[in-house]
């Protein structure tokens, strides 16, 4: 009885879910600007769980709920990680925060990607 149960214990772990690597990551050159001066924000992610990715750039003002897409880097194959880099120039005094997002794609000109990963928040005081 002891070895069956030990059987079917091994065997039930060996089929638990595969679990996807990866990870989305982003920072801002600067973290305190003045108004009109750019800032530059990249990011890069990977994930095994997709053929294609593309990573991008979000933005929001500090007392905003709603995040706004900024840029987006080109399509890349899953193991070569996605990149994506831009410039904004802030207009308004306040806070800024950016988060990379990281979007799975079934080829690389996929019109309908699937959202796979989010970054931390970066935040960027204007003066």
């Amino acid at each position: 009885m002891r070895r069956v149960l030990v059987a079917v214990v091994v065997v039930v772990l060996a089929a638990g879910p595969a679990v996807a690597k990866g990870a989305m990551e982003i920072s801002a050159a600067a973290h305190t600007v003045r108004s009109g001066q750019v800032v530059r924000v990249s990011g890069a992610g990977d994930d095994d769980a997709a053929h294609y990715l593309q990573a991008c750039v979000e933005e929001r003002d500090g007392g905003q709920e709603t995040w706004r897409l900024v840029s987006c880097g080109s399509p890349a194959s899953s193991g070569a990680g996605a990149r994506v880099d831009t410039r904004i120039m802030p207009q308004r005094r306040g806070t800024m925060q950016f988060r990379g997002v990281l979007y799975k794609m079934d080829s690389p000109d996929d019109r309908h990607p699937s959202l796979l990963r989010t970054s931390p928040v970066t935040t960027v005081r204007v003066r």
